[in-house]
């Protein structure tokens, strides 16, 4: 199937694209949102009015070329209900209620008015945790695709859980449980989402996650940021409750298919990125280890202090992001000790608030990437050919950390101590393991490997650029229809 440039005399469609307001889900709804353009696809990217602030803060901290790249997307803003200048809150409940009540009507507002200018909305793309924008939808007669920001893997576990077909084995050796679910290997307790695990803390974000398939049904398409090279087995086995089609990894075209050379940068950082590429030219002869946490999880100061201590001792060069938001109580305590930490090892290291990712870890001074195992770095890690050292924190990393270490073979996992602590020590040991041992050249290689499927997927002709192209000429279909 051509793209829609190939066919002048339909009109095209638009569609817009809703991610959850939060860096992880923005991202890969973003990257899908160029796909779709350089379908010849109108767009239009949702996010709230607080979250478009703090992407005009971060701007001037990101590559010109983002200006470019997106260019093209047309970007809306509803309310969530909040003032811009409210207070951080973790009252989940609270927030999804608001986006949900207020987010909802002034979306049905926005939707009306795209509608009036004269280029109706062909189809609505919402992340599956925004699963009322599929009754917005249909109140307005629109196609709608339900897009999971997690691995399939994932996907099929929280469904069934949510759907009550879970096989446990309580008498499973060391007593740790088995979880026995089709397509995917066997799976103890602290392989499944920490929001499954008896220790969760967050019921409220349990409830979003599994609530999400309460309309799953409804949708017209159900999209998945992977690839069928890269989890097969788990994609076959859910076929039959749901069909779900890969349309990844969604990454930066430039650093995996080439299509589009310009896009480099996702676009939509919360945060200012450091310049950081000149200082990792400056290394091509002493391989870095990148270490990143995401955008979410806030480490302890105890668990920093550690991987402070293992990096410094591994005597490798590093590049460490750390966002500015440690609570009050261990604000002044951890800054002064990463000031120490800075001025020992400035000519080993160095330790930025915030930076592009996707350019780092494709730099060819990079040597391995120590992660939290989210599910966009899992993806940015398969498709730029690095192994990884894992060091999961909650939610569904867990499971990304199983399937990396003993499914795709590609990294290895911190022992972790008591109380989730992993030693200094072991931070340097594991280090060493992947930038000089043997182990960490078989890890590499399995990871070019992926790094090859990956490019095949989004290539034109892949797996998921079908996917695309099909979705793609469903969307015109219906539009024709209606």
């Amino acid at each position: 199937m051509g793209s829609l440039d190939q066919q002048p005399e339909i009109k095209r469609p638009h569609v817009v694209v809703f991610p959850y307001p939060s860096q992880g889900h923005m991202n890969p709804l973003m990257e899908f949102a160029k796909r779709l353009v350089c379908k010849n696809l109108h767009v239009t990217f949702i996010t709230t009015e607080r979250i478009r602030e703090r992407m005009i803060k971060a701007q001037d901290g990101v590559a010109a070329e983002v200006t470019t790249v997106l260019k093209d997307i047309r970007i809306e803003t509803i309310s969530d209900g909040r003032s811009p200048d409210c207070e951080a809150t973790e009252d989940i409940d609270m927030i999804v209620d608001l986006l949900r009540k207020v987010g909802g009507l002034t979306f049905e507002q926005l939707i009306e008015r795209l509608n009036s200018e004269g280029n109706k909305v062909s189809c609505i793309v919402y992340d599956s945790l925004l699963n009322w924008v599929r009754d917005i939808a249909n109140k307005f007669n629109i196609p709608s695709a339900f897009f999971s920001t997690q691995s399939c893997a994932v996907h099929s576990i929280y469904y069934h859980f949510y759907a009550g077909m879970v096989k446990e084995n309580d008498e499973a050796e060391n007593g740790r449980g088995i979880i026995a679910i089709p397509g995917l290997p066997q799976l103890c307790q602290s392989d499944l989402s920490s929001f499954l695990q008896p220790s969760n803390k967050y019921e409220p974000v349990l409830r979003m996650v599994l609530n999400q398939f309460s309309t799953i049904s409804k949708a017209t398409w159900i999209l998945g940021n992977s690839f069928n090279e890269l989890e097969m087995a788990e994609i076959q086995s859910i076929d039959s409750l749901i069909q779900i089609r890969t349309i990844g990894p969604l990454v930066p075209s430039a650093f995996l298919d080439g299509n589009n050379p310009q896009d480099q940068d996702v676009g939509t950082h919360l945060w200012k990125a450091a310049s950081c590429i000149d200082w990792l030219s400056t290394k091509k002869a002493s391989p870095v280890v990148y270490v990143s946490f995401g955008s979410v999880a806030v480490l302890s100061k105890e668990k920093i202090i550690e991987i402070a201590l293992g990096l410094k001792a591994s005597q490798h060069s590093f590049l460490w992001v750390i966002r500015p938001e440690h609570s009050k109580e261990e604000e002044n305590d951890i800054h002064d000790f990463l000031q120490g930490f800075c001025e020992e090892t400035m000519d080993q290291g160095l330790v930025v608030s915030w930076c592009p990712q996707i350019a780092v870890l494709n730099h060819p001074s990079m040597g391995m990437f120590l992660t939290h195992c989210g599910w966009n770095s899992t993806l940015e890690s398969l498709s730029s050919g690095l192994p990884v050292l894992t060091f999961s924190q909650w939610s569904d990393q867990m499971t990304n950390s199983k399937y990396i270490e003993e499914v795709w073979r590609t990294g290895i996992r911190l022992n972790k101590e008591r109380h989730g602590l992993v030693g200094r020590d072991e931070v340097e040991k594991s280090i060493k393991t992947i930038m000089e041992g043997e182990r960490g050249v078989d890890l590499r290689k399995n990871a070019l490997q992926w790094k090859t499927l990956a490019k095949k997927a989004m290539v034109k002709g892949g797996s998921s650029d079908q996917n695309i192209d099909l979705f793609v000429h469903e969307v015109i279909a219906k539009m024709t229809l209606a």
